[in-house]
């Protein structure tokens, strides 16, 4: 039987964490790519609440819905080829943090559309026969504020579980803008304030993220 060499069993522990450390480095590094969304979502949602603030202070119809049914269409075929390119070029290899991050925006991104839809519902119902029960009557404008509060959240457990502490800290100027929003809640200027937020602490950030990707890229490139 071979003889154990000393030096072979203290490396492991080494070689484990090393392994551990370009594991998050890889996964922090594929999540920079993800700013293409943050930037897409960003530009179509303030696009959209933009265009329905112009509607609200001009008092007039400017197709809103046509508007947003067009934007929102954009959104989902933008994402559906983002995410197939993305699948392509990770061979369908996710790490713990990758699937987090996943699972964070998605579930954020869900509860945002799913609280809009039944504001919409809520609407719709209440006004289509006067004689039906009402459901829960609240100010539309609370999306805004509800919105606000779940994209903080997402932002910071993502900038958390990636180690990015500009992004994490990206979380606190969302639910300063909530509370803002839900003091003046029966302003519609709520909306403006929702469509710069997008701006600069979507998009924005986004576009920080996407740089951040291309150096990494460079800098592998340069190291291979």
């Amino acid at each position: 039987m071979a003889p154990t060499t000393a030096s072979s069993t203290p490396s492991r522990p080494e070689e484990e964490l090393q392994f551990i450390r370009k594991i998050l480095d890889e996964s922090r590094a594929r999540f920079a790519q993800s700013g293409e969304p943050y930037i897409v979502w960003g530009l179509i949602i303030a696009i959209g609440m933009g265009v329905t603030y112009l509607s609200l202070i001009l008092q007039r119809d400017l197709y809103t819905a046509y508007v947003w049914f067009a934007l929102i269409l954009f959104g989902w075929g933008s994402m559906i080829y983002f995410y197939r390119k993305r699948r392509k070029e990770e061979a369908g290899s996710k790490s713990i943090i990758d699937k987090i991050d996943t699972a964070v925006w998605t579930a954020c991104g869900g509860s945002i559309g799913l609280l809009v839809i039944m504001f919409m519902l809520s609407d719709a119902i209440n006004g289509y026969d006067p004689n039906l029960p009402n459901l829960a009557a609240i100010n539309p404008l609370f999306i805004c504020f509800l919105s606000a509060m779940i994209i903080g959240i997402a932002f910071f457990i993502s900038g958390t579980v990636n180690q990015i502490p500009w992004l994490r800290n990206t979380a606190f100027a969302w639910w300063a803008s909530s509370v803002t929003m839900m003091v003046f809640s029966s302003s519609i200027h709520v909306i403006g304030l929702y469509a710069l937020m997008l701006i600069l602490f979507q998009v924005v950030p986004g576009i920080i993220l996407q740089r951040r990707y291309r150096r990494i890229v460079a800098a592998s490139s340069t190291e291979a």
